[in-house]
């Protein structure tokens, strides 16, 4: 088999039918190609195992009591699967009809490339952010500079049809892409292993990009892969307090992990100044700005979730019921 199409599902049944529906259309204009797909359900409440009994009764099905984070859940589905490579699919993303196609293509004409990732766009056309650097000192001290100057505006992404159905001019080497659409060379995983479980649900794919370099392999991002992805659809809509609180969990694990325990507690005690400063400017605006005054309560929020110690059961796993769904990266890059 050529590919296994892994999908994570938590309560969400309407973006699990729509990416569900995308990867048949991606199946039926190449009916050549070999694959299967595996949905693990991460202990959803509702009707969510319907709904995928509806939109794909040929998928093989993982239906977890409780929800164990994203890495649990994908480990689970890589236990099983029978593809020579792998695809990471978020349940709110739609992929392209050449994307499958197109991502073995490019796995098995280029041996070393380890890891492969999309261009990505929200659902009205405009460019998603799909690629990011290791977090640490440097991309912290250039995150803040950012903050404070304002975000640029992003360009809309050219459908235009690409000629190359390999496409190695597009590709470019890069740190890390984002995990929405996260193509894995299958025979990677006895190398590097499988995803830490470590990370609930933030930065789990950043860390793995960090042991395929490590490994000697590329991390690519090409152009030629083309996805909608409706970013943050599945925890930050939902949750924003948790979900934030969950990304400096993750970011710190990384960190502690990848950049020393000196650094992490640099990054942390930035981040604490960072936020204070912010809740302080929302203090003064919130009288006159419903806006201000709920981005104040969730700032707030985290400020005192750092300032005490950073307790366990404040994250996404208590807010969604031990849970959280589909795969939108938080702040910094990193998922979701």
């Amino acid at each position: 088999m050529d590919l296994s199409v892994v999908i994570v599902n938590h309560e969400t049944p309407g973006l699990l039918a729509r990416c569900l529906a995308s990867v048949k259309s991606a199946a039926s204009a190449h009916p050549g190609l070999r694959f299967e797909t595996i949905v693990v359900d991460n202990g959803s409440r509702d009707d969510s195992l319907d709904v995928l009994q509806e939109s794909m009764p040929s998928a093989r099905r993982i239906a977890l009591v409780r929800n164990r984070g994203f890495a649990a859940g994908v480990n689970r589905a890589l236990a099983i699967r029978r593809g020579r490579h792998i695809l990471l699919l978020n349940s709110d993303a739609e992929i392209g009809r050449e994307l499958l196609v197109r991502g073995v293509c490019l796995l098995d004409g280029s041996p070393d490339i380890g890891v492969l990732g999309a261009a990505l766009r929200h659902p009205d056309g405009r460019a998603q952010r799909s690629v990011h650097g290791f977090p640490g000192l440097g991309a912290e001290w250039l995150s803040g500079r950012s903050r404070w100057r304002g975000s640029a505006s992003e360009s809309p992404v050219s459908d235009r049809p690409v000629a190359d159905p390999v496409g190695f001019q597009r590709g470019r080497d890069v740190e890390a892409v984002r995990g929405a659409v996260f193509f894995i060379r299958g025979e990677l995983l006895e190398k590097v292993g499988f995803l830490d479980e470590g990370y609930f649900f933030f930065l789990e794919e950043t860390d793995f990009c960090w042991r395929v370099r490590e490994a000697g392999f590329r991390v690519v991002h090409c152009e030629a892969l083309q996805a909608a992805h409706r970013l943050g659809a599945s925890s930050k809509a939902r949750v924003p307090l948790a979900t934030r609180i969950e990304f400096h969990r993750s970011l710190y694990r990384f960190l502690d992990r990848r950049r020393g325990s000196s650094v992490a507690t640099i990054v942390r005690t930035m981040r604490i100044i960072r936020n204070a400063g912010l809740v302080l400017g929302l203090c003064l605006a919130g009288p006159v700005s419903a806006g201000a005054r709920s981005r104040l309560e969730e700032r707030w929020g985290l400020l005192l979730w750092h300032l005490r110690g950073r307790p366990d059961g404040a994250g996404l796993e208590s807010a969604l019921g031990a849970g959280a769904g589909g795969h939108g990266v938080g702040e910094g890059g990193g998922r979701r």
